[in-house]
């Protein structure tokens, strides 16, 4: 019987254009399909309409504290996804952060220690990247 713990990864995503979005969808299914569980269901579900902001925080800043990993795309800035970066960063989580190539990413989140960042031309790309470091991240 294999006693490992399941890792709990926190995909963090923009509230706006990417809850339930073709790339969210995308990294969600390669989190899953690797054996690690989502912490954040609620960005592929795209179900927070009508919550209320201090719970939403409550939840999602717990959630980063009670998982393993933070994966965050970061191609459009958000202040939500550079807050929950920081939690990760505070809580020793390790951080791994997506974005398309090209995009103008802040030089505070892109400084942050011990952090990966991915930068992708097309999803089979991203694919094959974040695969490549959740691999790493399961041998630790």
């Amino acid at each position: 019987m294999n006693s490992k713990k399941k890792l709990k990864v926190y995909l963090a995503v923009p509230i706006v254009n990417y809850y339930n979005s073709e790339v969210t969808l995308l990294l969600g299914r390669i989190i899953s399909e690797m054996g690690f569980e989502i912490s954040s269901p609620w960005v592929l579900s795209g179900k927070d309409a009508g919550k209320i902001p201090e719970d939403i925080f409550y939840r999602d800043i717990g959630s980063v504290k009670e998982s393993d990993i933070l994966v965050a795309e970061i191609s459009s800035p958000s202040h939500g996804v550079g807050m929950e970066i920081m939690q990760a960063y505070v809580s020793n989580r390790k951080i791994i952060m997506v974005a398309r190539e090209g995009s103008n990413i802040s030089f505070l989140v892109r400084g942050v220690p011990g952090s990966t960042i991915v930068e992708y031309k097309n999803y089979e790309d991203l694919e094959e990247n974040l695969k490549k470091i959740l691999e790493r991240e399961m041998m630790l």
